[in-house]
């Protein structure tokens, strides 16, 4: 980890300011002043799940010390100070354990793994404040594999078979963002300079161009060694980039490499003088289906999206044959949408494509469960198909299901919940025949055949073959079997007459029984492309002729999504629609399958599709029923079984009308009512089922698994201690203790003192001042403290007693400050911060004789008389202050008080 120091004032030149937006621009935060969010309460963190892990890493630190006998009593201090700070102290706590962890004998592993936990929960503290304020301190770099989890692990290289690592980033809100982890991108027009760059840091260029503008500077994408980056100087650089941005933050890295790669370029960005400008290589995130923003291939064609005449976008949520609200209007974007909000994109179909000229992995963008096989005798699954278009198979492949958000090819309409097989397959029909049964055989649901035959009408006989097979598979098998309808422009219901009227051609696959013939319509268009064939009979819906596909081995740029066209494009598209609402409800029929995917087909003007245009997003809406599915908590959270958790799920209506959720456990006990809720499930696991209700009496209903946990409280006897001298009979003792819990401290009625195997207490809460009532000796004090759920911590101290002195002792005790309390710097002199404050306590003698009394701060005189004003010392780590307040009578009688405070300030 490394810390950003307290940033230096100053201005940002414009130079500055260009590579810190290029560097940094993910790191730079909002000003905000530390003292109007010092005050901030914890709670605000404790929603976001802090207190519960706050407990959970003193667990973890306690068991971890105790593996090897190290003494931890001060980190666990901390994490305690972090329990009930306010958010800001809890953050700069919490950063001072992740610091301080590595320097206890402890395993590396384990406190590495204490230290990221650390870290991390300082990011939740600082996210639980408000945008507008914030608290003042380091931005902290990190290497978290296991949170900063990168969008994809790696890009298509710039040569053939390599690849390009990717690191990701995870700022305290909760953003993701990811970058090339070996990669530096150099503006600059000096050769000489650029050299000494690459020369430096042991680097190449691996790619380069100059933009197409005047003056234009050359750009220069330069893969380094990271080793050579010091992370060590990273938090001084961005202090240095960032002067007058210090709000604090947490970053964490995936990899050791990636936060060397920052450190290299901020040092390159920080450079005095005249500093090339240097950026990181970031990748355009997609988001997700719910933010309706994914991201494909880098580059492609221009004509795809909304606007016909705009640049090539990699966001299929803006490619007009896949959006809604274009003129297609197909939505699949949406539906994609809607099926995630609901649980049912992980629902996977099998889809087989029966055709040629496989190549998954250069094209890099089919779904990882991608299957592939020969039907033909002596010839791979890989092999390339017919030399007019060896590559066919994995065009059409991609046209149906293509991966979205990958930063890969392009978007298929079933890449999210297609189970694919490629199956090679022959051009004369019986290899067809062979390779469909087998795919039925396989277990495909659906199968697309982007091939078609013509056979004159006096020898459409020779075709009868293969149109049984495919009516006898489709009457006797759950499947779909999807052909193009071909691309000469032609009806394949044309007629040829005499005295009576036939069909000229038999087209075929099309026009088999069984099969479901697409059509393709014009480039953001509702009417037919003018090469796609056509029929009113026969040819049942179209879908778009001109899409986005991936690599294949003829058109393997990398990172480069290609034009498509054909009816060959069109039906793996409507297969994947088909996909979609199988997706929706599983266990719908074949039959109901097609029936909705017709029932929903939209009307174009075009006389020759009339209704036939393929409309994604009404279809699934059609098939999905209602739906609920919980999203808080996920399955296998960890809730408090003290502070209330939120319980929130999406509901899919499907024309219910508004439902009623309910939120019940296992045992039918009723957590609540509404959507979402807060409440708080007893200790122990549970299964929690949310059930929305509808007006017409349909339901619908989820469940997830969460642990409830109720940690033990933690009670520590801080006065009297060991140390402290015997006392008399009856002298009432001041008694003072610490407490900490799920919820905070303890309520005082519920810590109890007892003197040895008593069951009576002598005294309740944490501050008593009271007699024992024991006798001349030498007893054990014990302190119990116990939570709403009585469980309890004990924590004890041997004190002696003795016969009461003629003369005696004075009887003390401090009132302000409390003890445990954490104190803020409220001031500076040339000794440096302190926190001044008026100390407070109470010193009686019972014969009534003057009595001397001294303050003492960490057993250094300090003040004299019951209200002193002292300044106790702070700095940029937490100090301790151990306070004693000893009063002295006329006979040398001395009795004292301690309390421990600490002086915090935020750096």
């Amino acid at each position: 980890m490394y810390n950003s120091p307290a940033p230096r004032r100053g201005r940002w030149s414009p130079h500055t300011r260009l590579v810190a937006a290029a560097v940094t621009s993910l790191m730079a935060m909002t000003l905000a002043p530390a003292p109007a969010a010092a005050t901030v309460p914890i709670r605000q963190a404790e929603a976001a799940g802090i207190g519960e892990g706050v407990r959970a890493l003193r667990a973890d630190l306690a068991k971890s010390a105790a593996a090897v006998g190290a003494d931890v009593k001060a980190l666990d201090e901390l994490l305690a100070k972090a329990e009930a700070a306010g958010a800001c102290e809890a953050a700069e706590t919490l950063a001072g354990f992740s610091g301080d962890v590595g320097r206890v004998k402890l395993r590396a592993e384990d406190a590495a793994r204490l230290a990221r936990g650390g870290h991390r929960l300082r990011g939740q503290a600082l996210s639980g404040l408000p945008d507008e304020e914030g608290c003042a301190g380091p931005v902290a770099v990190f290497v978290d594999p296991e949170q900063a989890i990168p969008a994809v692990r790696s890009l298509p290289g710039f040569e053939r078979g390599t690849v390009r690592p990717v690191a990701g980033l995870l700022d305290s809100s909760g953003t993701r963002s990811s970058f090339v982890e070996d990669e530096v991108m150099v503006s600059t027009a000096d050769k000489g300079r650029l050299d000494e760059f690459t020369k430096r840091w042991n680097g190449a260029v691996v790619h380069s161009f100059v933009p197409h503008a005047k003056d234009a500077v050359p750009q220069y994408l330069v893969r380094v060694d990271t080793g050579l980056g010091d992370p060590a100087k990273l938090g001084d650089h961005l202090a240095e980039l960032n002067r007058e941005q210090w709000k604090a933050d947490s970053l964490a890295v995936s990899s050791d490499a990636g936060l060397r790669l920052l450190a290299l370029a901020a040092q390159e960005a920080a450079t005095d003088g005249n500093p090339l400008t240097v950026g990181v290589n970031w990748l355009d995130e997609p988001a997700d289906y719910a933010g309706r923003t994914l991201a494909e291939a880098g580059f492609g064609p221009n004509g795809f999206n909304d606007n016909p005449a705009a640049a090539y976008q990699r966001d299929p949520y803006g490619w007009s044959y896949l959006d809604a609200g274009s003129v297609q209007d197909i939505g699949v974007t949406e539906a994609w949408t809607l099926l995630d909000s609901v649980g049912r994109l992980d629902n996977k179909v099998r889809v087989a494509v029966l055709d040629a000229g496989f190549s998954p992995t250069v094209n890099g963008d089919l779904p990882a469960s991608t299957d592939m096989w020969s039907a033909v005798p002596f010839k791979g699954a890989g092999d390339p198909g017919s030399s007019a278009s060896p590559w066919h198979g994995t065009i059409v492949a991609s046209a149906l299901a293509a991966v979205p958000g990958n930063f890969k090819g392009a978007a298929g309409p079933a890449g999210p919940v297609a189970d694919l097989t490629l199956v090679y397959t022959g051009d004369d029909m019986f290899l067809i025949m062979a390779a469909l049964s087998a795919a039925v055989a396989d277990g495909s649901n659906l199968i697309n055949m982007s091939m078609g035959k013509r056979a004159h009408w006096a020898l459409a006989w020779t075709l009868l073959p293969l149109d049984g097979l495919t009516a006898l598979l489709r009457a006797t098998n759950d499947i779909l079997i999807f052909a193009s309808a071909g691309n000469d422009g032609a009806n394949v219901d044309g007629t040829t007459c005499f005295l009576t009227c036939w069909e000229k051609y038999f087209y075929s696959p099309c026009e088999n029984t069984g099969v479901i013939c697409v059509g393709g319509l014009a480039r953001n268009s509702l009417n037919r492309h003018g090469q796609s064939n056509y029929g009113s009979e026969h040819v049942d819906i179209y879908a778009p002729f001109e899409l986005l596909v991936g690599a294949n081995p003829q058109q393997s740029a990398p990172n480069k999504a290609f034009a498509a066209a054909g009816t060959s494009v069109a039906s793996p598209y409507a297969v994947g629609v088909a996909a979609l609402i199988w997706a929706a409800r599983p266990d719908l029929s074949e039959d109901a399958v097609e029936d909705i995917l017709m029932r929903n087909r939209r009307l174009s003007p075009d006389g020759k599709i009339k209704k036939k245009v393929i409309n994604a997003f009404d279809a699934v809406r059609d098939a999905l029923p209602a739906s609920l599915m919980i999203t808080t908590p996920v399955d296998g959270w960890v809730l408090s079984a003290v502070s209330p958790s939120q319980f929130r799920a999406t509901v899919f209506a499907d024309g219910n009308g508004t439902p009623t959720v309910t939120w019940r456990l296992a045992n039918n006990t009723l957590l609540g009512t509404g959507n979402p809720i807060w409440a708080t499930p007893p200790p122990g696991n549970h299964v929690i089922t949310a059930r929305a209700t509808f007006p017409n009496g349909v339901t619908a209903t989820d469940t997830v698994s969460v642990s409830v946990v109720n940690h033990t409280p933690v009670v520590t006897i801080t006065n009297p201690t060991a140390a402290s001298p015997a006392y008399g009979v009856s002298d009432p003792i001041p008694f003072h203790a610490i407490s900490s819990d799920d919820a905070g401290t303890l309520p005082d009625s519920r810590l109890s003192w007892f003197l040895d195997n008593a069951t009576v207490p002598f005294a309740t809460g944490h501050n008593p001042t009271v007699v024992t009532g024991g006798g001349i000796g030498t007893h054990t004090v014990r302190l119990r403290g116990c939570d709403s759920f009585n469980v309890c911590a004990e924590d004890t101290v041997v004190i002696t007693l003795a016969v009461d002195p003629p003369n005696q002792p004075p009887v003390v005790h401090i009132t302000s400050p409390a003890n445990g309390a954490v104190l803020w710097v409220n001031g500076s002199d040339a000794s440096g911060p302190y926190h001044q404050l008026t100390l407070q306590a109470t010193a009686t003698d019972p014969e009534g004789f003057p009595l001397t009394t001294t303050w003492y701060d960490n057993g250094v005189p300090l003040a004299t008389g019951l209200t002193p004003t002292v300044r106790l010392r702070g700095g940029c780590e937490v100090y301790g202050h151990t306070l004693t307040f000893v009063a002295t009578d006329s006979a040398g009688n001395t009795r004292q008080d301690s309390i421990y405070v600490t002086v915090n300030i935020l750096c």
